[in-house]
């Protein structure tokens, strides 16, 4: 099984505050080693510049190939720290809120011929769901990266659905009609009433006919039946065409965080 877990380190310096960790499943996924910089925040950016080396020490004795990192859209003193270091503009990373599930009352869902039906994905599903997830997506920031690809992108989604199954953490669901599935949902459970939805698609053939709503709100009423109030997930600003999706269904969108990305 995958090891999901991280040895975290902490430059904690008047100049700057940066947690920086090994990536073990893009690790794995590229066959070099991926590292991630997280809660990146620049207080004096001269002192910033001496504390940012002992990170930098660290990617070349680690021999790190490709590092990530995520902040919000107005930093732009860190966003211009990180230009200066190697680190490039990949995408926006948007976060859509659907707050206070329990409180609304969701449209009345329409009878159709054929109805939706939602439940958790069984061991049999296994191979579909790695299979489709491995195929359908277009704008994953691995896809936008020119120096990685569709290919790369391809699998890694891929290798996160299956990881999804064996994970204690997350939950797959899948939604079918006539027995078969038109889409499923990687969902995150927290331990308040909230969850995030970490992949989300629709299978091969059924974009375009009007399908998506249907079934992203067949999901939100079932989150409203097992007593969710709020729900989160994530999109890239690479894929405009599930926006209006989004905003129709009733989510929110709080301002972005911009993702950037260093190569060797």
């Amino acid at each position: 099984l995958m090891d999901f877990s991280v040895e975290i380190n902490v430059i904690t310096d008047p100049g700057l505050n940066v947690d920086y960790f090994l990536v073990p499943w893009d690790s794995e996924l590229l066959g070099y080693k991926v590292a991630e910089l997280a809660e990146f925040e620049i207080y004096d950016e001269t002192a910033a510049e001496l504390a940012f080396d002992v990170f930098e020490e660290w990617r070349r004795k680690e021999n790190i190939r490709l590092c990530s990192c995520r902040i919000k859209h107005h930093e732009l003193l860190e966003s211009n720290f990180l230009q200066r270091h190697g680190f490039y503009f990949i995408e926006l990373n948007y976060r859509p809120e659907f707050r206070g599930l329990q409180l609304r009352e969701l449209p009345i869902n329409e009878e159709f011929e054929v109805p939706l039906v939602i439940s958790n994905a069984t061991a049999t599903d296994k191979f579909e769901l790695v299979q489709m997830a491995g195929s359908i997506f277009e704008h994953g920031r691995f896809h936008q990266d020119p120096s990685l690809g569709a290919a790369i992108g391809n699998k890694r989604y891929g290798n996160w659905m299956k990881n999804s199954f064996d994970s204690s953490h997350q939950t797959v669901i899948k939604c079918t009609a006539k027995n078969s599935i038109v889409g499923f949902f990687v969902v995150e459970y927290s331990q308040s009433n909230d969850c995030h939805w970490c992949l989300v698609g629709l299978a091969p053939g059924m974009k375009g006919k009007g399908l998506a709503t249907r079934v992203w709100s067949a999901m939100i009423q079932y989150h409203q039946n097992e007593g969710i109030d709020t729900i989160t997930t994530s999109i890239s600003s690479h894929n405009t065409a599930v926006f209006n999706l989004y905003v129709k269904l009733g989510f929110r969108f709080p301002p972005p965080l911009v993702t950037f990305h260093w190569r060797e």
